[in-house]
């Protein structure tokens, strides 16, 4: 046959389906029951699976996958159990930490100067102004959590989502105050420096008789002032950061501070430290995080005033020893020092302390 011939059976049009024949297709898959939940209980298949998937190895023996079961009777739990052992962290994240994070000896401290003129700290100062007023004016939201959800032009949004993360962070200080027996109601006066939009301000000022928000951003401060009229909050007061030194903090029984000093250089942090701790009453309670490494982080004062100045906020460290020694000099005795998740990331080490003022300095 030639290639211009054309087979009869080619010509002949596809059967048509019988008619009706859609309509019953679709109600046979109505009447299709709907699929079985998933059993959860877990079994000893599953613990050998979970072993073999995110340990890469068999249990050690059956009396070990047993007690998996009897700890971890629901596969979610199982899957919780498994990947929350310190074998499963060191499985999954050791290829990927950095040397320095895996050695044991730890790591060398990073000369650090803390101590400069009243000059150059006016100088850093403005650097940080400038960044800070200019994200204030362009992405105020964004600035303080950095999703994006809460950029321009989707926060509108996504504002309740937002205040829910500063009532979840407080709900988390509170956890962490009982257990160190610590009851807000014994610290009347709060003082909370980096302020920001007042998303943790507002339910702060919940647990306190009065509290008083530092922040260097105007444009910040004056959102803050909205969510607190919005919150109906009259016992909030806020204020610019103008001058470190000069800074007009009022006495107070407790201090609050998160992801807001590592944006300074250390001279600054240590300034902050000094004048916002300083005016604490005994007794008074300081709850603050920081940096205290990052991985290639180095710092010199001279160096950094005669960079070129950036138009991104910047991350800085603030030795923990530095840290120790200016709660030392205040009269505070450290009550909690743990490692939290703030900043997290293989190369940098964020630290939170809870320090209570035993003496004046």
């Amino acid at each position: 046959m030639s290639s211009a011939q054309t087979s009869p059976a080619a010509t002949q049009p596809a059967p048509k389906p019988p008619a009706g024949a859609t309509a019953a297709a679709k109600s046979a898959a109505a009447k299709k029951p709907a699929p079985k939940p998933i059993d959860r209980t877990a079994t000893v298949e599953d613990v050998v699976a979970a072993y073999r998937l995110l340990l890469g190895r068999a249990p050690e023996s059956d009396a070990v996958v047993a007690g998996h079961l009897a700890a971890a009777p629901d596969i979610g739990a199982l899957r919780d159990r498994i990947m929350g052992s310190a074998e499963f962290q060191r499985v999954a994240y050791g290829p990927v930490a950095t040397p320095t994070i895996r050695r044991a000896a730890g790591y060398d401290p990073v000369p650090m100067e803390i101590e400069v003129s009243a000059k150059d700290a006016e100088r850093m100062l403005a650097q940080v102004r400038r960044v800070w007023t200019a994200l204030g004016q362009e992405k105020p939201y964004f600035s303080v959590l950095g999703e994006k959800r809460f950029s321009p032009g989707l926060v509108e949004a996504n504002l309740e989502a937002f205040g829910k993360t500063g009532r979840d962070e407080i709900d988390v200080l509170k956890r962490r105050l009982t257990a160190l027996e610590i009851d807000p109601a014994d610290h009347p006066d709060a003082v909370e420096y980096g302020c920001g939009v007042g998303r943790v301000t507002v339910p702060l000022s919940g647990l306190f008789r009065k509290v008083t928000g530092f922040d260097i951003s105007e444009p910040h401060l004056e959102l803050a002032q909205q969510a607190a009229r919005i919150a109906g909050r009259r016992n909030i007061a806020l204020a610019p950061v103008k001058d470190i030194r000069a800074l007009d903090v009022p006495q107070h029984d407790f201090f609050y501070s998160r992801m807001v000093l590592h944006r300074n250089p250390p001279p600054l942090q240590a300034q902050i430290l000094r004048r916002c701790l300083g005016r604490m009453r005994v007794g008074g309670i300081a709850v603050f995080q920081l940096l205290t490494h990052l991985e290639g982080y180095r710092y010199d004062t001279a160096a950094w005033l005669t960079a070129k100045p950036v138009e991104e906020p910047e991350v800085h460290v603030l030795r923990q020893d530095i840290v120790f020694g200016i709660l030392k000099e205040l009269g505070f005795q450290p009550l909690h020092v743990a490692r939290d998740h703030s900043l997290p990331g293989f190369d940098r080490i964020s630290t939170q302390f809870i320090a209570r003022r035993v003496r004046l300095d």
